[in-house]
């Protein structure tokens, strides 16, 4: 359970005094997630969620640039949760020595991957073009921290212990991130479309409502960088089986549907297959460096397989995209 901070009772009662959220009934640890703590909490008043930002993955500094983002996107018509203001207008406080806000409880639930099906992909690739044009017109900014820069850290990070999870996986991780890094494109003289993304639309982070996707949540990744390494990511977390192997039927689905309602540039499509190596390798090394530093002693969490991502980050080496 990704239950990182425990609360009591008796610190979320006094920690809602200070909201108009009504009179603590109950409250409950939510296992989906890998990043913050989460909780749903029930009041006199309803239902919401309480999350305590951990500082190891989300800085309170960033907290505002996240929530005007899910701002910015819900006042265009892509439904996101709302930071909840505290009686003094405060969208966050303290609560067991980590920043911690209530958000609104939003319909609808995340598809488990064993049961995504061609008609989720397209109702999300519909989605994520719809979010992405209505990005457009959000002046703030945020360098990604899980960019190019932060998989070398990574890199290194990880160097001593890649090999005792598959022999020679170090030298594998080097010589790709080489090959990216001779390719990326550079954000400042950008020739494809850059914008704020979201950059984590894993399923778990989309909720669907009768067959159609209808709620974005946890915007804790977003970011100032390309639309299509946006894309590129949620490629690898959807058109892809339980077992990893490439989807056609998936990814001609999400692509069709993104495709409906925003056109890729030329130069987007030639960068795709590099985007997706490159998003492939983030999610390695995060999975990679969750792994080794894993303590069971400390929390119920299983880490994610960075095995996964390894066998997508070769298909993409190997096979590569369809057109489209």
């Amino acid at each position: 359970m990704a239950v990182y901070t425990h609360i009591t009772a008796a610190q979320l009662s006094d920690f809602l005094k200070g909201y108009d959220l009504g009179t603590l009934v109950s409250f409950e640890g939510i296992a989906q997630g890998v990043s913050n703590t989460n909780y749903h909490v029930f009041t006199d008043q309803g239902r919401f969620i309480l999350t305590l930002f951990e500082e190891r993955r989300v800085k309170a500094e960033d907290l505002p640039f996240f929530f005007a983002f899910s701002d910015h996107l819900s006042q265009r018509g892509v439904q996101t949760p709302r930071a909840l203001p505290d009686r003094n207008g405060r969208r966050f406080g303290i609560l067991a020595e980590r920043a911690a806000t209530f958000l609104n409880f939003l319909p609808g639930k995340d598809i488990p991957k064993v049961q995504l099906t061609a008609d989720h992909c397209a109702s999300f690739g519909e989605g994520l073009a719809r979010m992405h044009m209505a990005s457009e017109g959000f002046d703030l900014k945020r360098k990604n921290s899980m960019g190019p820069e932060r998989w070398k850290v990574l890199a290194e990070k990880t160097s001593g212990g890649a090999d005792r999870f598959e022999p020679g996986l170090r030298a594998f991780i080097a010589g790709e991130l080489q090959a990216l890094f001779d390719s990326w494109p550079a954000m400042e003289d950008a020739l494809i479309p850059v914008g704020t993304i979201h950059a984590d639309m894993f399923p778990d982070n989309i909720f669907f409502l009768d067959g159609r996707m209808n709620a974005v949540i946890d915007f804790y990744f977003s970011c100032t960088d390309f639309y299509a390494y946006d894309l590129a990511i949620s490629i690898n977390a959807w058109c892809f089986t339980p077992d990893h192997r490439f989807s056609p039927e998936r990814y001609r689905a999400l692509m069709d549907s993104y495709l409906g309602v925003r056109v890729l540039s030329d130069e987007e499509r030639r960068l795709l297959p590099l985007l997706c190596r490159g998003a492939a390798l983030r999610i390695l090394l995060s999975r990679l460096e969750e792994t080794l530093e894993h303590d069971s002693e400390k929390t119920l969490m299983i880490p994610h397989d960075p095995g996964e991502y390894l066998m997508k980050l070769r298909f993409h080496q190997v096979e590569g995209l369809p057109r489209v």
